[in-house]
């Protein structure tokens, strides 16, 4: 196998495909949509337009990642009818129901054939969501990979109080050697620009893979936001441990979005973040 590990990131807005049969790709895609939609009850937390979800997954298919980690996630149904009908079985899916009051998850795909092991945790503490950690063993020392959908901007204090929490029981808990921790931060952790309540963490010595391949701070916008004036920032994010070697990195980015409509018309209101990192003692056999 070879020693570089090929990874993404990516925030996949509401992702829910919940379904009545085992359809594969040709029957879901001829419904109707009223037919697709009403396989969902909720109406708050309805299917993602399929178009979407087809994007999601050639961007995944494309990137022929070993390892995916995904956030607001509808539940592990909804991962594996991904997997199954879209990726054609690739992948091996991870996921926790836990903590989510939306019914949104952390999750993980990893390819099958990539790992000697793969397996998942999910982690305690008062998260808002779940906090998923993968062990990756391919032969040499193990991999740590956390994924991570810390609580968001909304409410009195915008969730400063929560985030907080969150930061630093996540600091508290993951290891600072062969490790990745990956996901939606929903805030700023750029070093210079970062937001206080990211300290505990970026106190750490880890580093996010885009700034270790030397890509401008004004360039690594994830996320896309269209309130009183437009607000495009990099609230997603992959970091390593230092030991951890970074090869290539970049956000998945195609044409900017100038206003909300054009912004709804995409996969997601944020973007894939990659990465192809060395993990420290992997070497090729």
């Amino acid at each position: 196998m070879d020693s570089t590990l090929r990874l993404a990131s990516f925030n996949a807005e509401n992702f829910y495909l919940l379904l009545d049969h085992d359809y594969d790709r040709e029957a879901l895609e001829a419904l109707d949509e009223d037919s697709y939609l009403a396989m969902n009850a909720s109406i708050f937390n309805p299917n993602k337009e399929r178009g979407k979800i087809a994007a999601i997954a050639a961007t995944i298919l494309e990137g022929d990642y070993d390892l995916v980690g995904l956030v607001e996630i509808g539940g592990m149904e909804s991962l594996s009818h991904f997997n199954r009908i879209y990726l054609g079985g690739r992948y091996e899916c991870f996921l926790h129901e836990e903590n989510s009051r939306r019914g949104i998850y952390a999750g993980a795909l990893v390819k099958k054939g990539s790992f000697a092991r793969a397996e998942a945790k999910a982690m305690p503490g008062a998260f808002s969501r779940n906090l998923l950690r993968l062990s990756l063993d391919r032969g040499g020392p193990d991999l740590e990979v956390f994924v991570v959908h810390l609580k968001s901007q909304h409410g009195g204090d915008r969730g400063i109080a929560q985030r907080m929490r969150e930061v630093e029981l996540l600091a508290s808990l993951v290891r600072t050697h062969n490790c990745v921790v990956m996901g939606d931060f929903n805030g700023i952790l750029i070093r210079g620009e970062s937001q206080f309540e990211y300290d505990a963490f970026l106190a750490l010595p880890f580093r996010d893979v885009l700034e270790a391949v030397g890509i401008p701070a004004a360039e690594r916008r994830t996320h896309y936001h269209f309130g009183p004036a437009p607000n495009f920032a990099q609230l997603d994010y992959i970091f390593c441990s230092r030991d951890v070697g970074v090869r290539e990195a970049a956000v998945l980015e195609e044409e900017i979005p100038l206003n909300r409509a054009q912004r709804s018309r995409l996969p997601s209101d944020h973007l894939f973040i990659e990465a192809t990192i060395r993990p420290a003692g992997w070497l090729a056999t």
